[in-house]
């Protein structure tokens, strides 16, 4: 599957716990690519709290884009508008942010 089938397998998805939406997320983090980290960080900046949501969980599994990743998290974490967004960002960046703070 191409990185938007799974992205719009994962948003059709109303439940953000669904088996179906876990299994698009870690496929796309396993590829670990530059498409995967591009669509996840247009993710980030949508308009929708859904999609920004998306867009965290998977731009937090991309290892190989770590330092750009914790920027976007970071900004999520403290100025989203959405609880769970503002949630899953801070989790996210604090797991990740390996400078202890």
């Amino acid at each position: 599957m191409s990185v938007i089938n799974l992205v719009e397998a994962a948003l059709a998805c109303a439940d953000p716990d669904s088996p179906t939406r876990r299994r698009a997320i870690h496929t796309l983090c396993a590829q670990g690519d530059l498409e995967t980290f591009t669509v996840a960080r247009r993710l980030c900046a949508a308009e929708s709290a859904a999609e920004r949501l998306l867009g965290v969980h998977i731009i937090a599994g991309l290892d190989a884009f770590r330092d750009r990743a914790l920027p976007i998290l970071r900004y999520l974490a403290v100025g989203d508008d959405d609880t769970a967004v503002r949630t899953a960002a801070l989790a996210s960046a604090g797991q990740g942010d390996d400078l202890g703070r």
